[in-house]
């Protein structure tokens, strides 16, 4: 593919329950072949995903890197609000990494990465 721009709709990748050294290499694979097989966007469904080591969380990022860099392909990690693998992603500074979304149909959405995250003005105290 190239650094061709890809089209299409997004492809959406199911995760385990838990996800640790004894199923990392598949779980990466499953992501891999999404994008070996021209997809634009992989979503990374953690909806259902208790338990996730941090290996294989840093094995997602540079899986994002290389989508990226080799094809314009982006990854989108579906993962809820108040989950465990979120607070693993928050204490390792990976939630700034990824593009987050709190369910698999907001990471499907047409364009949300598009939109630019615009910090909340200040609000200001009346006297």
């Amino acid at each position: 593919m190239g650094s061709q721009q890809r089209t299409g709709p997004p492809v959406l990748v199911p995760l385990a329950a838990e996800i640790d050294m004894s199923n990392c290499e598949q779980v990466c694979d499953q992501l891999s072949v999404a994008f070996i097989g021209g997809a634009p966007v992989v979503i990374a469904d953690f909806t259902l995903t208790t338990f996730c080591d941090c290996a294989t969380l840093r094995r997602l990022l540079d899986i994002q890197r290389q989508a990226a860099a080799a094809s314009h392909a982006e990854l989108r990690v579906a993962v809820p609000l108040v989950s465990p693998v979120r607070r693993i992603m928050h204490m390792t500074g990976l939630d700034e990494q990824f593009q987050l979304y709190p369910t698999a149909a907001h990471a499907a959405a047409a364009f949300p990465a598009l939109v630019p995250r615009i910090p909340a003005p200040p609000i200001l105290e009346v006297s």
